[in-house]
């Protein structure tokens, strides 16, 4: 780590009265939740985008969940 920024945690550690591990805890758990979302959205644009998901059906469900929504799917005719 860059002692910069081992110098800015420690400041910002004294000003919250926390420590410079509660901190990075919460930085990483902040980024952990957008990384998430991003693998989510990669992994659900590969679904749509799957061919064989598409000619079942998958991709007429607004949801994007059959299992949920196979009524909506398979009575809509």
């Amino acid at each position: 780590m860059n002692p910069n920024s081992v110098e800015t945690f420690d400041e910002l550690a004294k000003i919250l009265n926390s420590s410079r591990s509660e901190i990075l805890r919460d930085v990483l758990d902040r980024v952990a939740r957008e990384y998430k979302k991003l693998i989510k959205s990669v992994n659900l644009t590969k679904v749509k985008n799957n061919p064989l998901l598409r000619m079942a059906g998958y991709a007429k469900s607004p949801s994007g969940r059959v299992s949920q929504n196979i009524d909506e799917i398979y009575l809509k005719d």
